[in-house]
């Protein structure tokens, strides 16, 4: 009886060994991993950051754009504001340069006809008709 209480005895001092040597490695292994986890949440910090800071930049570009965008078409009105003006200038230039040949047409007539005495009478008796108040001489 008092072997079997010693062989017993020494199993369970063999299983107790055992069992410290298990939670020894285990306790390692958890240290190990709760070094990794620690790594791992710092290295999660730096990315949350890094993307808060992504996020921001982002924000700022889409008004930067919104702003530029905003701007181009302001030049566009603008630019068309402008051409349409030049064609109405366009357009009014050419009535103006129209008159004006007609007016030095009508003085290079009246001009000839002020040396040319038949020319004279024609216009004359035109500006009559038509009446014309003018006085040639």
């Amino acid at each position: 009886a008092v072997v079997s209480t010693q062989s017993t005895g020494r199993t369970k001092i063999k299983e107790l060994e055992m069992l410290k040597t298990a939670h020894s490695r285990m306790k390692k292994q958890l240290n190990e991993k709760t070094g990794e986890l620690e790594h791992c949440q710092k290295r999660l910090e730096v990315i949350e950051d890094e993307v808060y800071s992504l996020r921001k930049r982002v924000e700022d570009l889409k008004k930067e754009l919104t702003q530029r965008e905003d701007e181009v078409d302001m030049r566009n009105n603008q630019v068309r504001k402008l051409q349409r003006t030049t064609d109405e200038l366009s357009e009014h230039n050419d009535t103006l340069q129209t008159q004006l040949n007609t007016l030095e047409t009508r003085l290079r007539q009246r001009t000839d006809a002020m040396f040319n005495p038949a020319q004279r009478r024609q216009l004359t008796s035109a500006a009559d008709v038509s009446g014309d108040d003018t006085d040639d001489e």
